[in-house]
């Protein structure tokens, strides 16, 4: 039996015995967290505002040079949240505690098979993607995608059928090594309307996002991706997420889970978008944003 399931069933004794309604436990976690930034404290406070718990440690992974599994061990928490992807990966093999992430793409493959992760994608549904897309650019046909299988080929397989389904057509170029993504890029030259860029590690570095915004400006193609901050650069546009309500999300899942004694894993895609349109690009691609949008869009001078 879990610790916290425990605590419960000692508590249900005492108020048997007594007849004293006793305080229901508090389960305690243990935060790892990638980098101490904005958007990552956003998320914690999310997340500590619908868990339920306390948080009884936040560590830092890249300033954090302690043996971060060993001291989740010793502490031995009733669940551990890990925000970021460089958290996720460094304590996604404890199994005998539950685990939940946030702001990190979701585990795939093999880590899918672990019953002890929980946790919410940073990106938002690729259906919802698809859908923004066609409401912001009813014209465009053809969306251009470059993806790494091993990371995002879960998202690009839903994102396909979703745009078969509506008239669409998705070309979706693999790739394995960041080096490629370049010429893969210059291949879809002509053959696209639109250009989606995903938050895939072999894909995103500096050079190829400059190669991507390079890829706009000379063929006209907008760029959907996923962070504001690409947008201030020379994106059209990102779906982005709302981090704060990311840890709600994840905050409410893991109150489920500590309140069962088992639960099946959950992952799920973020539930609310932001929508940021860079006026300036749009202007010079010559796009019209039509006012249903905008109002409800962040709007990049």
């Amino acid at each position: 039996m879990h610790k916290y399931c425990f605590k419960i069933a000692l508590l249900s004794v005492l108020i048997a015995a007594t007849g004293v309604p006793c305080p229901a436990a508090v389960p305690e976690f243990i935060v790892v967290q990638s980098a101490d930034i904005k958007p990552f404290n956003e998320a914690r406070a999310g997340f500590e505002s619908t868990c339920g718990c306390n948080i009884a440690d936040v560590i830092i992974t890249g300033a954090d040079r302690r043996d971060i599994v060993g001291i989740i061990h010793r502490t031995n928490p009733d669940g551990v949240l890990a925000i970021g992807v460089d958290a996720l990966a460094k304590v996604k093999n404890i199994q005998n505690i539950p685990l939940f992430y946030t702001m990190a793409t979701a585990v795939t493959g093999s880590d899918q098979e672990l019953k002890n992760i929980s946790g919410i994608n940073m990106l938002i549904a690729p259906e919802m993607q698809v859908q923004t897309i066609m409401e912001v650019l009813p014209a465009a046909k053809r969306i251009g995608v470059i993806y790494d299988f091993r990371h995002s080929s879960y998202f690009v397989e839903r994102a396909l059928r979703y745009a078969s389904g509506h008239g669409l057509e998705i070309l979706a170029l693999q790739v394995s090594e960041s080096k490629d993504v370049i010429s893969l890029l210059n291949s879809l030259k002509g053959r696209i309307d639109v250009l989606v860029m995903l938050p895939d590690v072999t894909v995103i570095n500096r050079e190829n996002v400059s190669g991507f915004l390079q890829f706009s400006f000379s063929t006209g193609v907008p760029i959907f991706t996923f962070s504001e901050k690409y947008v201030e650069i020379g994106a059209f546009a990102a779906i982005a997420v709302d981090p704060f309500d990311l840890g709600a999300q994840a905050g409410e899942i893991a109150r489920k889970a500590m309140l069962r004694s088992e639960s099946r894993p959950v992952h799920m895609y973020a539930r609310k978008k932001i929508l940021y349109i860079n006026l300036k690009i749009a202007q010079k691609l010559k796009i019209n944003i039509p006012a249903a949008i905008a109002n409800k869009s962040v709007l990049v001078k």
